[in-house]
């Protein structure tokens, strides 16, 4: 189609007119929409013809030829509503030299064929006034072709037809009387068809030219306008103007001004060349992405460009120039280059700032989380070209909440600057270090191995483990790093993937209590969605009573009586079976349910308890995240009071955490709840963060011993002195001990004679449902054998 277009192009009638439009190259498709929109203005009056014609003839056919006149009026205004309904459902911009503006064309063609089919129809056997509609109808017609002339050649071919139709008929006329009359109205007709593509011609040209020369003036009014910014000496505008060849002329003051030379030095010289010397030896190093590379793209190919900014140094100083031009044609003759040059050193360095901040951590220095982002998307495309391996490291420091919360923010951010250097001292030019935001940092290691990437994780570990940082007035503090390591080999994963697997390495190790590094594996994402989906169902487990609590006795080793119950928590999922009691707690930490958990058991506990016989007691676990809890106080009094349970019976279990950072608030919600009358024991004593200090600000009613101690002291002498430590420790401060995890006679007879209080293990009993319990309490065991 678009050859059979080239070839009617090649026959029409403009080779007989000397004034002819050429439309410059890039100019094609903004002279395209202007012949959109005048389509668009112009349809109205390509409408009214058509719908007024239709009718009319078929009244006026009525009386000689009416089923001919229904079905012309009919078929044309049934094209009418087809060609509209088409005409405004195509966009604007696509009305015209589109393969939708072919649909129009061929309606447009439908038409004429409807009306092509009236002079032979009707005007040979026609009477007068038959004959005078046929005539008016069609010059109307030929005549208002000239409304598709955004169409190109649509017109031609309609007027051309309509014509042709009516030459038809006025032959046929002929054959029946043999009148000349009809050889004279026939010459008419060729004489004013010719006139008419004529005119559709003359109109299209002068048409093409007003909107060829109101493109020109648009962009000649932009260069004047950049011309005219401001182009004075005081401001650092100037004008330049080159020859064919690319050499300056005309140069003015401002221009040798900015280049630091003399306007005789500068005059016939290279302007690509100036600026190349500017700048340095690789100014043209064949990238277009840089500044010079554009320009001298643009040179070559003769464009007009705008806002180019290039840079070169000046006695100096680094200078950045912003240059705006336009190619001069002369008869169409190239005859080179003028436009405007602003010295934007100031814009420039203010952009630049504004984009270091917006992609930098002010505090520390590094790229942020965007830069990051940024930079991983385009490093991946050039990996997975290169087949490149790399690392990604998420790195996570371990006890900096606490230094947060104990020194303040001011300490914490001087933390994280000290960080930072002791970071990237440790790097090479392999490594691109990022702050990701809080204490959380993410590093890209390229060109590495599994081997390489652990042993820089080591190595980071390491440079922050072995030496305190000093904060605030000379406090020194350590901190820890946790790393998690993903690797890749040709940047085929996506950055989210690669940060997921990262985040899963790194939770893997602070699992195992930080300082630590691990490497992703598939099975991470395997646990992370099981604890994905524990987490999800925990609240329906609180919300059904899905979770169970069961009771280990403790007894008194000395009387050998039973003492009461410890209460321990317990879920069995429908899916992953049960659930250990320490992770049911971790789990409601990480979904914030850790308090409604807490609820869950001392309510139901005590419930239980209230049944027992007066004077056992019921031990209740309680975590640093219960305790903290706003509403743990109230919550507590509060069961009490509902459940009967007398606070002299409860007795609350804590670990050594909660004295990790202790405060006044520590200490006081403590006393409350011994003063109240309930009992606080210090749990898995030893095994944690042990220290005496809180021994002595806080009197426990108890310490329990940790059963890694007890278990080992049989055969171990350092676990066995820790034990005799701990129990003469407990005896001179007044206070039970309770020994953790006996499962023998010997380890329950040593204890005996050390003077032990209290023991509590499998040996004596495993944690029993609510209804063994029930029934131990009436037949609890003999816990010694008979010597």
């Amino acid at each position: 189609m678009t050859v059979m277009s080239g070839f009617a192009r090649r026959l029409r009638l403009n080779r007989l007119f000397a004034f002819r439009t050429e439309i410059p190259a890039g100019a094609e498709e903004e002279i395209r929409l202007s012949r959109c929109r005048v389509l668009r203005g112009l349809n109205f009056f390509h409408f009214v013809p058509q719908v007024s014609c239709a009718p009319i003839a078929g009244l006026c056919l009525m009386r000689n030829y009416p089923a001919y006149g229904i079905i012309l009026c009919s078929s044309v205004l049934f094209l009418l509503v087809i060609y509209n309904l088409c005409f405004y459902a195509i966009p604007a911009e696509k009305l015209v030299d589109t393969r939708q503006s072919w649909l129009l064309k061929s309606i447009n063609i439908a038409f004429a064929l409807c009306w092509v089919t009236l002079p032979p129809v009707v005007f040979p056997h026609g009477d007068a006034n038959d004959r005078v509609l046929v005539a008016g109808i069609m010059v109307g017609l030929t005549a208002t072709t000239i409304t598709l002339i955004p169409l190109v050649g649509l017109g031609e071919v309609i007027a051309f037809m309509l014509v042709l139709s009516c030459c038809g008929a006025l032959f046929s006329a002929w054959t029946i009387d043999h009148s000349l009359f009809y050889f004279y109205i026939a010459i008419e007709l060729t004489i004013y068809l010719f006139f008419v593509l004529s005119l559709t011609m003359a109109v299209r040209t002068l048409f093409t030219a007003f909107l060829v020369s109101r493109y020109s003036l648009e962009q000649r009014n932009s260069i004047v306008q950049l011309l005219l910014r401001n182009a004075d000496d005081d401001t650092g505008d100037w004008l330049w103007e080159t020859c064919a060849a690319g050499t300056l002329r005309n140069v003015s003051a401002s221009l040798a001004a900015a280049f630091g030379y003399s306007r005789e030095w500068l005059e016939n010289r290279g302007f690509s060349d100036i600026l190349s010397d500017l700048a340095g030896s690789a100014a043209f190093d064949g990238d277009e992405r840089t500044g010079l590379g554009r320009l001298k793209q643009c040179f070559d190919n003769r464009i007009f460009f705008r806002d180019i900014v290039v840079s070169g140094t000046l006695h100096g100083q680094k200078r950045f120039w912003s240059l705006s031009g336009r190619p001069i044609f002369r008869e169409r003759i190239f005859i080179g280059y003028r436009g405007v040059g602003t010295d934007v050193t100031q814009t420039h360095w203010a952009q630049e700032s504004a984009s270091f901040r917006a992609r930098h951590d002010l505090l520390t220095g590094l790229p942020n989380r965007g830069a990051f982002l940024d930079d991983m998307e385009t490093y991946l495309i050039e990996a997975e070209r290169t087949g490149e391996a790399f690392a990604l490291l998420n790195l996570d420091l371990d006890g900096f909440k606490q230094i947060n919360d104990r020194y303040g923010h001011s300490s914490g951010d001087e933390m994280l600057r000290k960080v930072t250097v002791v970071l990237s001292r440790t790097l090479s030019d392999r490594h691109r270090l990022y702050r990701f935001g809080g204490d959380e940092f993410m590093l890209l290691e390229r060109q590495t191995t599994p081997t390489q990437a652990a042993a820089t994780a080591t190595g980071l570990i390491n440079a922050l483990t072995n030496v305190p940082i000093r904060v605030g007035e000379g406090v020194r503090c350590a901190v820890g790093l946790s790393v998690g390591l993903v690797l890749s080999v040709g940047g085929s994963e996506r950055v989210g993937s690669l940060l997921e697997a990262s985040d899963l390495a790194l939770y893997e190790a602070k699992s195992l209590g930080g300082h630590t590094h691990r490497f992703y594996n598939p099975e991470l994402r395997t646990v992370a969605k099981r604890n994905r989906d524990l987490i999800r169902a925990l609240p329906e487990a609180l919300e059904e009573g899905k979770l169970g609590i069961m009771y280990q006795p403790f007894f008194n080793i000395q009387s050998q009586k039973l003492c009461g119950f410890e209460a321990l928590i317990r879920w069995s999922h429908p899916e992953y079976g049960r659930v250990p009691p320490e992770r049911i707690i971790q789990l409601a930490e990480e979904a914030g349910l850790i308090h409604r958990l807490g609820v869950y058991v001392m309510e139901r506990a005590c419930q239980f308890a209230h049944e027992w016989e007066p004077g056992l007691v019921l031990s209740i676990n309680v975590s640093v995240g219960q305790l903290e809890a706003p509403a743990f106080l109230t919550d507590t009094f509060r069961i009490l009071e509902k459940t009967g349970f007398p606070a002299r019976c409860l007795q609350i279990e804590m670990t050594e955490n909660i004295f990790m950072e202790p405060d006044a608030a520590t200490f006081t919600l403590l006393n409350r709840l011994q003063n109240a009358g309930i009992s606080i024991a210090l749990d898995d004593f030893g095994k944690g963060f042990s220290s005496l200090g809180y021994l002595r600000f806080f009197p426990f009613s108890k310490i329990k011993l940790d059963g890694l101690f007890v278990r080992d002291m049989l055969r171990e002498s350092r676990a066995a002195s820790i034990v005799r430590a701990v129990v003469d420790l407990s005896i001179d401060l007044g206070v039970a001990v309770t020994a953790e995890g006996v499962e023998s006679q010997e380890q329950l007879s040593y204890l005996k004679r050390l003077g032990c209080t209290e023991v509590q293990g499998y040996l004596l009993s495993r944690p029993l449902s609510p209804e063994d319990t029930r029934q131990f309490m009436l037949s609890p065991p003999v816990i010694m054998e008979p010597s």
